[in-house]
């Protein structure tokens, strides 16, 4: 489908969403930035599902923000023909290489297998940063898909978004390096809505024993703690899902795991009850 030609004639729909933020001042996109401490504890997953559900609410931008080693457009489904690459080497402005992945879902591509773009220079992140200022305006939602680890790229976004989601799973290194990860950041931007979110956890008792053992070190050694953002079940359907290049919550909205990433926008909304969004493009500029 041509999601582009799509949203736009969804557009007259959603007009009084736009005029509700046109009102008065523009406010920059709530910024949310799904990260972990290691690979592989699904975040990317997430960050896919996380896109495509807030997508029916209002528009949505998907930023790829493992810079040179992306693969956010393949659980997307999308083929981006430009990327944030294009933008780094000045060849085109960001809103020229948006990729539209449905009618309310714009993703900016991280671009692959390039090393160069792990290692960003001061000027280079601020040419994304500037970028990111103007776009955001644009949408309701900034959903940053994280590179794993503890690179200065990556605390970068996570220091500038407006809620961090931290993905562990129940393997001890998974709990380690989360909290290493939230040691660290929590030091830049303190420990404001910076939540702990487990992920293939068996049941309900053991997300809340890994939820609880990485609180009491953090507690014990740092004197705060991550909150509770509550945890994602092992389910099968989310291989499947991911085999056909797809979001979980579009590909089988009745899953265990779809109604664990609805459960997270709820506690997520409540972390927007107590802040406004700042502006990531705007955050990442001072960094």
């Amino acid at each position: 489908m041509n999601w582009a030609h799509a949203r736009s004639l969804i557009g007259l729909a959603h007009a009084s969403t736009d005029a509700s933020r046109e009102a008065g001042r523009r406010l920059p996109a709530r910024s949310i930035c799904v990260a972990s401490g290691k690979g592989g504890t699904g975040k990317s997953v997430i960050s896919a599902s996380l896109a495509a559900l807030l997508s029916r609410r209002g528009r949505v931008l998907l930023v790829d923000a493992d810079l040179g080693a992306g693969n956010a457009h393949i659980l997307q489904n999308a083929s981006p023909e430009r990327s944030l690459v294009d933008v780094v080497q000045g060849e085109r402005e960001i809103d020229e290489v948006l990729t539209a992945c449905g009618p309310q879902l714009d993703l900016l591509a991280a671009g692959c297998g390039v090393p160069h773009m792990a290692g960003l220079s001061a000027q280079e992140l601020a040419s994304i940063a500037d970028g990111l200022r103007a776009l955001e305006l644009d949408y309701d939602w900034c959903i940053v898909d994280s590179a794993a680890g503890l690179s200065d790229q990556t605390l970068a976004f996570a220091r500038g978004s407006d809620v961090v989601v931290i993905v562990t799973t129940p393997d001890l290194t998974a709990m380690t390096d989360a909290y290493a990860f939230y040691k660290v950041l929590s030091s830049l931007r303190g420990e404001q809505s910076v939540g702990l979110l487990v992920n293939r956890a068996g049941s309900a008792e053991e997300a809340e024993s890994v939820a609880q053992r990485v609180e009491e070190v953090s507690q014990r050694f740092l004197g705060h703690a991550p909150s509770s953002l509550g945890w994602l079940c092992e389910d099968a359907r989310v291989r499947h899902a991911v085999n056909n290049r797809r979001p979980v919550v579009r590909e089988d909205p009745a899953a265990a795991f779809s109604s664990g990433i609805e459960r997270l926008v709820e506690r997520i909304d409540a972390q927007f009850e107590q802040r406004r969004p700042h502006g990531l493009g705007a955050a990442l500029s001072r960094h």
